[in-house]
């Protein structure tokens, strides 16, 4: 077994992840996300499904002569037996371990954060985890502050992930086209150009003022995430 020779990347932030790790592994494995729930009957259960969803899909692109969902049935990969043992391998290392741990999938990739090196040596050791990478959280500034170079704004707020109607859209696009002494975040601004209506987690505003907040909410309450002071890099 390898011990603990892996290269982390260095991941500079305010805490650690999901405030409690301090590790993390990262992979791609087929099929991970029927590891939702680290239940052997769940996996065996979403993988059946999965089979019929296939089968049913492929079926009916080939009958409707459709060639973009040939293409698409084709890219779609067999789940193999050998898929399904390295689902269960996974799992019953993870349902073994005494180690504190969270697991986040999707699609056919994987991470685990954790604090327990061992854990990630073990991981590391499967060998149908593909593409492995290896992060490691470093502490260099204080909770809810984000560091810049030159920073323009004292504060940084985040949006939230939701969905809003298409008027709602219109006064909050207003609204911040309107605001001269904000910065608005590229992705952002070139949400505010397309026909979307759902806000995405990444979305942000650089602004000097609280009270900017708000006159954000009179115009869309509860948008906000969260508010980050900006730092200058040191």
């Amino acid at each position: 077994m390898t011990r603990s020779t892996h290269q982390f990347k260095l991941v500079v932030k305010d805490r650690l992840f999901y405030n409690r790790f301090e590790y993390a592994i990262g992979f791609q494995l087929d099929e991970a996300s029927c590891l939702r729930e680290l239940d052997h009957d769940y996996i065996d259960t979403m993988i059946e499904r999965r089979k019929i969803w296939r089968e049913v899909a492929h079926q009916r692109w080939q009958k409707s002569n459709n060639t973009f969902g040939n293409i698409l049935t084709r890219r779609t990969r067999e789940i193999t037996d050998q898929t399904v043992i390295d689902l269960h391998e996974f799992a019953q290392y993870l349902l073994s371990s005494s180690a504190d741990y969270k697991l986040i999938v999707s699609s056919n990739y994987g991470h685990v954060y954790t604090n327990d090196r061992k854990l990630i040596d073990q991981l590391s050791d499967l060998r149908s985890l593909k593409q492995k990478i290896y992060r490691r959280a470093v502490i260099t500034r204080a909770k809810d502050t984000i560091s810049l170079r030159n920073p323009q704004h004292q504060f940084r707020s985040y949006f939230k992930s939701t969905k809003i109607t298409a008027e709602q859209k219109d006064h909050l696009v207003a609204f911040l086209t309107m605001q001269t002494e904000i910065r608005i975040s590229p992705a952002l601004s070139g949400w505010m150009l397309t026909p979307f209506h759902r806000t995405q987690d990444y979305f942000f505003v650089d602004h000097d003022k609280m009270t900017w907040l708000t006159m954000l909410s009179l115009v869309h309450s509860g948008l906000v995430r969260k508010t980050m002071q900006i730092i200058a890099t040191k």
